[in-house]
C-alpha cells in the first residue's frame, strides 16, 4: 500500500510523536518543545489511520499506529521536501544516518526510540555485568543481574505456574508478580526478545477497558504497542 503524501504541519508532528516513543499527549508534545497535534493536522493523520487520538479527562493522547510507524520508517529514507529551509535539509541529512544504524543492528523503528528496549543494545563491554541499574535504581540484592537464558526461563517458569494449559493467556501483571527482585528493563527486554520465539506471543488486551492500572503499568511495550497478555504454547 502506497503511503500517504504529507504536509510539513503533519510530518512534523508525527516525527516528534515517534521520537517520544510514538505515544504522547498534547501536554506532552508541548513540554518537549515540539508542536501539539490538533486542528487539521491531528483530523488528517486521523483520518489517514495513522494516529489514534483518545481523550482522556482533559488531555487528548495520541499513539501512532502501525501505519504511522511504517510512514516514519519510511521517511527515514526520504529526500527533503522542496522548498525545505536549511535546518529542515540538515534533518533530512540525519535521518538516513538512522536507517543505515537500524538495518546494521537488525533494529525496528519502534525498538530504536522505545525506552524499555534501549538496554539491549548496550554493548556488554561498557557496563560490567550487575553494575547497570535499572530504571534509576540500584540493582537488587543478591549478586549480578541474572544473564537473558536465566531470565527467559524465569519467566517461563512463572507463566507455567500460573496456567492449566499451554497456549492459555496470562496477563503479564500475574507474570511480573512472579519475578521478584529483577530489573524492569532487563525483564521488558528479555520479553521483547521472547515475543521473536514460534511458541511465545504477547499481544494487547482487546478490551482496554477491562484493563486495571496495574495491568497498564505491567504491560511490556513491542512494535510501538503496549502488550499485556502472554501466551507460551509448548514447554
Amino acid at each position: 500500500m502506497a503511503l500517504p503524501d504529507l504536509g510539513t504541519p503533519e510530518k512534523a508532528r508525527l516525527l516528534a510523536l515517534m521520537a517520544l516513543g510514538g505515544a504522547a499527549s498534547n501536554a506532552e508534545l508541548r513540554e518537549r518543545g515540539a508542536l501539539p497535534l490538533e486542528g487539521e493536522p491531528r483530523r488528517r493523520v486521523n483520518a489517514l489511520g495513522l494516529v489514534t487520538s483518545v481523550k482522556r479527562g482533559r488531555l487528548l493522547h495520541h499513539e501512532l499506529t502501525e501505519a504511522g510507524w511504517r510512514w516514519c520508517d519510511e521517511e527515514l529514507s526520504a529526500a527533503a521536501p522542496a522548498r525545505t529551509q536549511p535546518l529542515g535539509r540538515a534533518f533530512y541529512l540525519v535521518l538516513p544516518l538512522i536507517r543505515r544504524f537500524l538495518d546494521r543492528a537488525d533494529l525496528s523503528l519502534a525498538d530504536f526510540v522505545s525506552l524499555e528496549a534501549v538496554p539491549q543494545f548496550v554493548p556488554a563491554g561498557d557496563v560490567p555485568a550487575g553494575s547497570r541499574p535499572a530504571d534509576g535504581a540500584a540493582p537488587a540484592e543478591g549478586g549480578p543481574e541474572p544473564a537473558a537464558a536465566d531470565l527467559e526461563t524465569r519467566i517461563r517458569d512463572a507463566y507455567w505456574t500460573l496456567t492449566a494449559a499451554p497456549g492459555d493467556w496470562v496477563q503479564l501483571t500475574a507474570v511480573r508478580g512472579r519475578l521478584t527482585g529483577l530489573s524492569r528493563a532487563e525483564v521488558d527486554a528479555t520479553l521483547q526478545t521472547m515475543e521473536r520465539s514460534p511458541d511465545v506471543h504477547i499481544v494487547p488486551e482487546a478490551d482496554q477497558r477491562a484493563l486495571t492500572a496495574a495491568d497498564r503499568d505491567a504491560a511490556v511495550r513491542i512494535g510501538g504497542k503496549y502488550k499485556h497478555l502472554l501466551s507460551i504454547s509448548a514447554r
